[in-house]
Formats: structure tokens, sequence, C-alpha cells
């Protein structure tokens, strides 16, 4: 019975003694940081999702680094499109964004894998491939030739299309005008089905739209609710055409100029933030659905209850999408990435 007692003391012991070891390697790594204030851009309106990664990604670097890092954040394009401060994060006036591979394709060619439609049937499969470590590993590489360093992916779910035009067929896209990203291969495969693809920005999509020179766009649930195109649209789908893969990264300016402490609390910040959106994306995305039609009187196209309608989507898009893939992107990553992917055809 003592020999025993003794045992469940000794075991006690150890377990307390690993968690102060860690609480007070964490404090003393903390407290060798230099103290330093970064700064954070992402685009959309202050309660987007790339909005809610910004700020959850402040409060952690700032608590696990005892406030010795602190991080400015700047939402709204304060400091100037994706696309601008793409060239001031290379020499690290900015540090670090969160935006999707569409934005990033023309300074980092390899992400337009992620710009082929119709890629994934579910949220499970799709994340799966994307966050595959060795998959990871390789497209990281590419961020690093650009001069950047990838510091997490994550997601909103599909990106669907919003219409004030009833789809029944794969014909009814056929002079569709839709809005989409400013993407050159989104462009493509929407021209693929016909559709008069109409880049323009996000700001300007509800007026647009209000004045009837668009009759649709494309974004998550989300979106479609948070910028209120309920007020100014018929229909919404669940045309799930493209995974919406958020990325998180920073310059590699920035990223060499740290401490490894400070690396290693910015990497676990970014990883736990990326985690919390997946979650809150799977909790609120069918929600957003809801309420649009529910709520917001919008009338819900289910895709999958038009017979053949996503393989003849698919079979319209994916061969120009791999080909143009293949004439912006290494052969090998892009055999890596459907292979990621399970794209066999």
């Amino acid at each position: 019975m003592k020999k025993n007692t003794y045992s469940v003391i000794l075991t006690a012991a150890a377990i307390i003694s690993t968690v102060f070891s860690g609480i007070l390697g964490g404090a003393a790594a903390a407290a060798d940081i230099k103290p330093r204030t970064m700064v954070f851009h992402y685009a959309g309106p202050l309660d987007c999702t790339n909005a809610r990664f910004a700020n959850n990604f402040k409060e952690l670097v700032e608590k696990k680094s005892g406030g010795k890092l602190k991080v400015d954040v700047f939402g709204q394009n304060i400091l100037g499109t994706d696309i601008d401060c793409l060239s001031t994060m290379k020499v690290g006036k900015v540090d670090f964004m969160v935006t999707v591979p569409a934005m990033v394709v023309n300074v980092i060619p390899a992400l337009a894998v992620y710009d082929i439609p119709f890629t994934f049937e579910d949220v499970k499969s799709a994340r799966k491939a994307l966050t595959d470590p060795q998959w990871l590993a390789v497209i990281g590489r590419e961020y690093e030739r650009a001069g950047y360093h990838l510091l997490a992916t994550t997601d909103s779910n599909f990106r669907i299309i919003s219409t004030n035009k009833e789809i029944k067929s794969i014909g009814d896209f056929k002079g569709m005008k839709l809005r989409t990203m400013e993407n050159k291969n989104h462009i493509a495969f929407f021209e693929a089905l016909g559709v008069k693809a109409t880049p323009l920005n996000a700001s300007e999509v509800y007026l647009a739209l209000q004045q009837g020179m668009l009759q649709g766009q494309e974004n998550p649930y989300s979106q479609v609710y948070d910028k209120k195109l309920y007020e100014v649209q018929k229909y919404v789908t669940n045309s799930n055409h493209i995974f919406h893969n958020i990325i998180f990264f920073t310059g590699q300016a920035t990223w060499k100029s740290l401490q490894p402490e400070a690396q290693k609390i910015i990497e676990e910040a970014a990883n736990e933030t990326a985690k919390m959106i997946c979650e809150y994306s799977d909790k609120s995305e069918e929600d957003f659905r809801d309420k649009l039609v529910k709520e917001r009187g919008m009338k819900f196209i289910d895709f999958d209850k038009i017979p053949g309608l996503r393989d003849q989507l698919r079979k319209a898009t994916l061969k120009g999408a791999k080909e143009r893939a293949a004439k912006q992107v290494d052969p090998k990553l892009l055999e890596a990435y459907l292979k990621t992917c399970g794209i066999k055809d």
C-alpha cells in the first residue's frame, strides 16, 4: 500500500514538474524576445472571416509573447489592396496577410492549382488534401521562391453562386453576367460555361447588382449575408465550384528578422487561429445559408437535385483548367496537387 502511494506521489510530482517547466520555459522564451510591433493587412469589412482571423491571431501573439510582440491590424484595404501589399511585404513594411490564393496567383504562380474548379466533393476531403503535410511542404517552397513564408492554411468552406437568374440546367449559365475575382483562371473557367465573367472589386458588387449591370456573383454564403447581397439577389445555390481556401503568410524579410522564439510563437498562433476559423466556418456557413433563405427570402437552388449538373459542369471546365495550370506551374507540382486531391482523369 505504501509503495503504491509513494508511486502515485512520484508520478504526480513528475507531472507537476513537467507542467511548471513548460510554463517557466515559455515564460523564459517570451522574456528573451525583443519588443516589436508588426503590421497585419487584410481586405474586407471589419466583421468578415479575414478580420476574425487577424484579431484572433493578434490576441494570441500578444498573449504568448507577454506583450513583447504586438500586432497592429489594418482591414478594409486601408493599406491598399492585397496586390498592393504583396510588394510592401517583400521589404517588411507589411508583416502579415490573410487572403485567398486567387488574389496572389500573379505573384506566386504555383497557386494557380487552387483555381481548378469542381475539385472536391465535400469540405472534409478538401481540407484533408490542402492540409496534407507533404503537399504543404511542396507548396511552401513556392512561397519561399517568391520571397514569402507560408504560416497556415484554413478555409471558409466553398464558394457558391448567387444570381437573379434561375439555374435549372448547365445551359442557364450561357450569357449570364457574373462577377468574379480579378483572376484570369476564374474568368476562363466561367467563360467555358458561356458566362460573361466580369472581374470587379468586392466593394462594387452590390451597386452593380442593384443597377442590373450584373446578374450574379460568387462568394461563400457568409459574404453573401455580410454584404447584404440578399437585397439585390433572388437565388442562392450550392454550386461549390471552388473551395474557399484561406492562406496566411508573411514576407521573408519579416520572417528572417524574427528571433527563433518569436517565430515559434507566431507559428503556434497561426495554427491555433487556422483551426479556430475551420471550426467557425463549419458552424456558421450552414447557418448563413439558412438565414439567406429563411430570414431574407432568397430561393435555394440545390445543384445536387438537378440530375447530372455537377458532372456536366466538371466536364466543361476541368480539362481547360488543368491545361491552364500546366502552363503556369511546374508539371511535377501540378501532378502532386492532383494526386493529393485524388484527381485521375
